[in-house]
């Protein structure tokens, strides 16, 4: 008698979550001191501490940073499958949060788009919000207006997984690379300060470039989005994806690989390989 007391509402306890679960998923908990130092914006030290707090609450990623995990050895996973399958799954977490903390900034955007086309008064906390995202992607704007916001939305949107998975996947020869392997480094990625990765050892004489070294998987696939979405070198890829936002059609990754023509030397040749590898692997891609 006693244990089916305990069973019974155990069970309704279990069905009451299990309806509710789709809801609670629907406000995602902001990771508050998620962000990296280069994201945190300097112009809210002017607000009082409440407001400096719903700026960082806004700017902050939904989705906690996945637990550290050494780079696998994927040159001994023997089956082809299940080695493009791992490295997938090894990198696709932290693509899911690039992806949804770019949701809910781009979300917060929309919204006070739709406010300053009603006429609308913004709050303090929304210039604050706005400032720092001009800021956080490389936007020099003094006074907003339409065309400010318009371009930050150019910028603060998603990366499809195909896309993000395959160029790691090229770059980094699905993370068998010497720069992957020792610096984390799954898109090639180069810095010009002296020490600041790794020496490539097909450097010409009088270059000074190295392949950056991160610190972790996570920091790698951040200066990637960062790399896409703020430099003025993939104006390109922004526009096919702002083009595809005004026509109501999904953001896919074999479409705005059309945009990486300046990614590498290869051009051309490169974005066809890249949309190639998109085509060929995209059962594993989507599973």
């Amino acid at each position: 008698m006693l244990l089916k007391k305990i069973i019974i509402p155990a069970f309704w306890l279990l069905v009451f979550m299990a309806v509710l679960s789709p809801f609670t998923e629907l406000a995602p908990v902001k990771q508050l001191d998620s962000l990296e130092e280069w994201q945190k914006p300097s112009r809210i030290t002017a607000l009082n501490r409440a407001d400096q707090e719903k700026v960082l609450q806004r700017l902050a990623y939904t989705q906690p940073l996945p637990a550290f995990k050494g780079l696998p050895d994927f040159n001994r996973i023997a089956d082809t499958t299940e080695r493009k399958r791992s490295f997938f799954n090894y990198l696709r977490p932290y693509v899911k949060r690039e992806n949804a903390r770019l949701r809910a900034l781009r979300q917060q955007l929309l919204e006070i788009q739709d406010k300053k086309q009603k006429h609308l008064r913004m709050s303090v906390e929304e210039y604050a919000f706005l400032y720092s995202l001009y800021d956080e992607f490389r936007m020099e704007v003094t006074e907003t207006d339409e065309n400010m916001l318009e371009e930050l939305l150019r910028r603060v949107d998603v990366i499809p997984e195909s896309l993000v998975l395959m160029q790691a996947a090229n770059e980094s020869a699905w993370g068998t690379s010497r720069f992957a392997v020792e610096g984390y480094n799954f898109f090639g990625q180069w810095c010009f300060r002296e020490g600041c990765g790794l020496v490539p050892q097909s450097r010409l004489e009088g270059q000074t470039h190295e392949v950056t070294k991160f610190d972790s998987p996570a920091a790698s696939i951040n200066s990637y989005f960062y790399n896409l979405n703020a430099f003025h070198t993939y104006e390109p890829l922004r526009a096919i994806r702002a083009r595809l936002r005004h026509e109501g059609k999904p953001v896919r990754g074999e479409t705005l690989a059309a945009g990486l023509g300046a990614y590498s030397e290869r051009g051309e040749e490169y974005i066809a390989e890249i949309s190639g590898m998109i085509r060929f692997n995209r059962t594993l891609l989507e599973e």
